[in-house]
């Protein structure tokens, strides 16, 4: 059946919408219909094909093209002879035509909407309402919110009544009044044609918008009259009259016959819903509720209408799944407000909103005439201007692409929104039958797949299209089943569990789609796998993760090739963790759009450098750039410069006194700076600000302390401070929102490209053999009550605008609750959906890992866990897998940035780029030291404080162990990663080992001395200037003597050890001074003694501290 659908849809004479679900080669099928369409036109041009993005695009156009220049048949699959054979047709005609395709790409029309929408606006420029055509933005939010606060700002002046009237509604928050203003903005294709339609005509918009309100009412009661089985109808009415007779109860003994679906009708509506649900849900009565509260007392008087209502509850709970659906509708139906009328106080709020609408968007347009740049939606509103697409007769530009366009072909037509859909009606709206030229319209999708409703897709328009009333011409609507993609094993469990999962009922409102069975053409093997733990524990599910790659890894795929495995999750957070546990067990992966390109370090610090050098007073800045490992500042030194001083920091670094307090290490590093940023500052305003950060950059040494994934995030941000400066400033607040907005490179190596980490929404399109789906048991995010509750529902040809506003009491708001149930039920809808787009991406293995609470057993409510186990425990016959919590700690920030030694010589690097853009200074010499050191001494320094602070006496193996997961975690966030992370990890863990077994450091770390201190900060004055100080472990000895001890973690290798040592105590020697002072002027009658202990080695050297008692005397 399927291959004979398959052929039908290929044939150019007829128009028609195919579903295609998951795996059922839709790709193959478009481009086979695009082939058999080239075939027959007078011109390329004639058959125009649209997809939704750019990628999607490319790859379209790269298959046909692939196909048109193969030279001989692929006879490995009976698609691709298919594709061949059309092909070959293609080439014949472009040879009779003169086309020369294969020579002339461009001819083939594979385009985006939003490209279409755009070559129609500049066509007409005039006509479409630009005069110099607009840059498209995808990124208006902030152009929104300025429209926005504009808009308040005008109406607060011109028209305090309508502003104070909305503000009062929200007591006065501006801040959310400007968000909902700039939220409505992003969708005003949804109102703006509505309310500029009715004009200053209120009392018109008011009964327009009433009568959707009613409309919706009565399509539940349609919908839910259509669900009631015939002998429920007749036997109920009977009962609750004789409940009523029982208990008194008038309204109840008033049911006469069924009632019709009428909103006249309604209180009886509710009544039948109160009377057949619990309390509460939409949960049918139980027997054991069936009682004389209810209207039917005890005893064999009336155990005959009691029986008969128990066999009806009975029949009604069993129904099924149109019998849940039943359930869920009569609960809406009892929550209805009583009418569809909008109350006046309510309207008055509504009101003024609206005008405060139209005055966002008229600021909106200024927005877009003065910086010369608009939105998606703004070119495909002005497109359908330029199409005459509101006229009753069709415009000249329509008639000139009606005349040119023959063949339209719509890819994943179920993300089509109401300006796409309207923007189709435009170019079909001409073609009549007879008149003398062949057209067809194609569209192909997938309604299950529907899941991007944040980028204003409406599953909705897919399900009128299929029964021809979206207002297109006539189409076909044919079903694909074979799915060519994953094993029997995952297609069977997908058909259980969505068949369930997924509504009974489709409803066009709610975006409620029915699950379309599919059938395995593959043969091999496969399973799904559920992964429960019994607690949420995020390190435990990262460490399941990666014990489940490892095993994957280590296996070869059915083709005898490397697997590939995809990690999915609903939301970028629950990724983290993974990455981290990826990272430590050296599995190389891709992260794709998971990192935010803002969070990464060395945008961070590039951040930082652009604002240092645009405003050098900016002392956030400034401490970022210090405290980067371009400088490498320790804290100590830090406080010294920071603490205190009010002046720019730029200036500080020039303070010879106060340098001079600064440790060696530290004034070594600052005089690098100052030497590499100080041409740079001279040419601020002078030169653009890219090429200026990118000198100053590249003087700083950068480029050799980064992986080539972050040298990418770098170029990228480069890229947009370029595209966003002007005049030589930059707005901070622009970058800093388009920064949120772009992720991170992942990396790019080979090795990385088996393991592959994004969201569910991300996955769509993409398949893996092993496909692993964490956080399962996780919720979504709380979603807050707006002023506005707006939504918009697909009619016969168009939409229906639905608005109400919250009460401003806290009562309930029956009206306002019902169109936001609309977005709830929609919302509700896609989340299964989504499910189901993450686990058909499976071939082989799917694995489900999820929580359920510790007490009862039971997913989260809202969570996709919940989905599978709320209607079968057993997951539908997936294997069920339980997962032991264990301490298996993973933490701290996945990829870093390499701390640099003072001494590093930058002049091979920077010399030929620097001498590029005109800025190069004079050489300075460093020396590299290895990047993992000071890492390690981070890590081994905080281990230790741990120990300090427990007392060694204490330490059991469970804190070791505990204390190897926060080693790795300082190792990480240090910036160490792949074979230098595992390095370092096997020298700290050495070092622990050997502090743990050493009576010297039993001694050092003992909770038994007196006034002990662990990482111990100090401050003392010194001729007028504060110093800061941090000892790392100090305390009293049972002889009654001070001690100091400075940790150092340096390695030895080769060479006296002896040696080694005194040098350590000469370079040291000053530091250890310094402390014993402090000390001896705070105890001033105590011994004071210092030493360095070297944990690394278990060495511990003692310094000689005579000279500073004879001073003291």
């Amino acid at each position: 059946m399927s291959a004979e659908v398959r052929l039908k849809a290929r044939h150019p004479a007829g128009s028609f919408l195919v579903q295609a679900p998951a795996g059922s080669g839709k790709t193959e099928l478009l481009s086979q219909r695009i082939l058999a369409l080239l075939a027959i036109v007078e011109e390329p041009e004639e058959v125009l094909a649209l997809t939704f993005t750019r990628k999607a695009a490319a790859e379209m156009r790269t298959r046909v093209l692939e196909s048109l220049m193969a030279a001989k048949p692929d006879a490995s699959a009976l698609h691709k002879m298919e594709s061949w054979k059309l092909a070959q047709q293609v080439m014949l005609r472009s040879e009779e035509k003169g086309w020369h395709l294969t020579a002339h790409p461009t001819r083939l029309r594979i385009m985006t909407l939003d490209s279409l929408t755009y070559s129609i606006a500049r066509q007409l420029p005039l006509l479409s309402g630009f005069g110099d055509m607009p840059t498209p933005s995808e990124h208006a939010q902030l152009a929104y919110r300025e429209a926005a606060e504009a808009a308040l700002n005008e109406t607060m002046r011109d028209f305090p009544d309508a502003a104070e009237d909305v503000l009062l509604h929200l007591d006065h928050n501006a801040v959310t009044l400007i968000a909902l203003l700039a939220d409505m903005l992003g969708k005003r294709e949804q109102w703006l044609d509505e309310i500029a339609m009715h004009g200053r005509d209120m009392d018109s918009l008011r009964l327009m918008l009433e009568q959707n309100l009613a409309d919706i009412m009565m399509h539940k009661l349609d919908a839910c009259d259509a669900l009631v089985p015939i002998d429920v109808k007749a036997a109920l009415p009977g009962l609750m009259r004789f409940a009523g007779e029982q208990k008194k109860d008038e309204l109840l003994q008033q049911i006469g016959a069924w009632p019709k679906a009428s909103l006249d009708l309604l209180p009886q509506w509710q009544l039948i819903a109160n009377f057949l649900l619990t309390a509460s849900g939409s949960d049918y009565r139980k027997a054991g509720g069936v009682t004389v509260r209810l209207g039917f007392p005890a005893g064999k008087a009336f155990a005959n209408e009691k029986d008969q209502f128990k066999q009806l509850l009975d029949t009604l709970a069993g129904g099924g799944e149109q019998a849940l659906a039943l359930a869920t509708l009569l609960h809406e139906i009892r929550q209805m407000p009583d009418s569809a009328a909008i109350e006046s106080t309510q309207w008055q709020v509504l009101e003024s909103l609206f005008l405060l609408l139209v005055l966002a968007n008229k600021h909106l347009q200024i927005s877009v005439g003065r910086q010369g740049e608009a939105d998606f939606t703004e070119i495909a509103l002005r497109a359908m201007e330029a199409l005459g697409a509101n006229d009753a007769v069709p415009g000249d530009l329509l008639m000139k692409l009606d005349y040119r366009i023959h063949h339209i072909l719509v890819d994943e037509f179920q993300d089509t929104s109401y300006l796409q859909m309207h923007l189709l009606q435009c170019l079909t709206a001409g073609w009549q039958e007879g008149d003398g030229i062949h057209r067809s319209l194609f569209m192909v999708g997938d309604p299950m797949q529907s899941i991007y409703r944040f980028r204003k897709a409406e599953v909705g328009l897919f399900l009128n299209a299929a029964n021809n009333a979206a207002g297109l011409p006539l189409v076909e609507a044919l079903q694909l089943e074979r799915n060519f993609r994953s094993a029997p094993a995952i297609v069977d469990w997908v058909n259980r569990a969505f068949q369930c999962i997924f509504p009974a009922v489709q409803d066009v409102i709610s975006g409620a789609v029915v699950h379309a069975p599919a059938v395995a053409a593959l043969a091999h093997e496969g399973s799904v796998n559920l992964h429960i733990q019994h607690a949420k524990n995020a390190d435990v599910e990262a460490e399941t993760v990666r014990r489940l790659v490892q095993q994957a890894l280590a296996t070869p795929s059915a083709r005898g090739e490397p697997q590939r495995i995809g990690i999915l999750a609903r939301s970028r957070k629950h990724l983290h963790a993974i990455m981290q546990s990826l990272q430590l067990a050296g599995i190389a992966f891709r992260a794709i759009n998971i990192l935010p390109l803002h969070a990464r370090p060395e945008v961070r610090l590039l951040r930082a450098l652009l604002r240092a050098l645009l405003h050098p007073a900016d002392r956030e800045s400034w401490a970022t750039i210090l405290r980067a490992p371009c400088c490498g500042l320790e804290s100590y030194d830090m406080a010294v410069l920071l603490a205190g001083h009010d002046q720019p920091v730029w200036s500080l670094l020039q303070d010879d006194d106060l340098f001079q307090q600064l440790s060696m290490d530290a004034q070594v590093r600052i005089r690098s700076m100052r030497t590499i940023l100080e041409p740079c500052l001279a040419m601020s305003g002078k030169v653009a600000v890219r090429e200026l950060l990118q000198t100053a950059w590249l003087r700083m040494s950068m480029p050799a302390m980064i992986d080539a994934s972050a040298s990418l995030n770098v170029d990228a941000t480069l890229a947009l401070i370029g595209s966003l400066e002007q005049g030589g400033r930059i707005d901070f607040a622009q970058l800093d929102e388009r920064l949120e907005k772009l992720y991170a490179t992942p990396d790019a190596s080979a090795s990385a490209a088996q393991v592959e980490l994004m969201t569910m929404h991300g996955a769509k399109g993409s398949q893996w053999d092993v496909v692993i789906l964490p956080g399962l048991g996780n919720k979504g995010a709380n979603v807050d009550t707006p002023l506005l509750a707006f939504s918009e529902v697909p009619v016969a040809g168009g939409a229906m605008p639905l608005m109400a506003v919250k009460a401003s009491t806290r009562q309930k708001d029956a009206l306002y609750s019902m169109v936001s149930s609309v977005e709830k039920s929609k919302d509700n809808n896609e989340l299964q959906r989504l499910l189901y787009v993450a686990c058909t991406r499976a071939e082989t293995h799917l694995h489900l890992l999820g929580h359920v609470s510790e007490v009862k057993g039971e997913a989260t409510t809202g969570s996709l866990l919940h989905l599978l186990l709320s209607e079968d425990e057993g997951c539908f016959g997936a294997q069920m897998r339980n997962v032991e919590a264990g301490d298996q700690s993973i933490a701290g920030n996945p990829l870093g940035l390499k701390r640099v030694s003072h001494a590093l010589d930058v002049s091979a690097v920077i010399s030929d780029d620097a001498e590029q853009v005109g800025m190069h200074d004079q050489e300075v010499e460093y020396v590299w030291a290895g990047a993992e050191a000071a890492p390690v001494g981070n890590a081994v320094h905080a281990a230790l404080q741990h120990i300090a602070q427990l007392g060694i006496e204490h330490w059991s193996d469970e804190h070791t162990q505990r204390e190897l997961n926060m080693l790795n975690r300082t190792l990480i966030a240090e910036g160490l990663s792949g074979g230098m992370l595992k390095a370092a990890s096997i020298r700290c863990a050495e070092g622990l080992q050997r502090v743990l077994s050493s009576e010297k450091a039993r001694w050092i770390l003992s909770d038994r001395h007196q006034d002990a201190h662990a990482e111990w900060a100090l401050s003392s004055e010194n001729d007028g200037f504060i110093s800061h100080n941090i000892i790392d472990r100090s305390f009293i000895d049972e002889q009654g003597i001070r001690w100091i001890i400075d940790y150092k973690t340096a390695s030895h290798e080769g060479g006296s050890l002896e040696i080694f040592l005194k040098e350590e105590v000469k370079r040291h020697t000053s530091q250890l001074q310094r402390y014993a002072l402090i000390l001896k002027n705070r105890e001033p009658k105590r011994e004071i003694r210092a030493a360095l202990y070297f944990p690394m080695l278990d060495a511990w050297s003692e310094l000689d501290l005579c000279k500073l008692d004879r001073d003291s005397e």
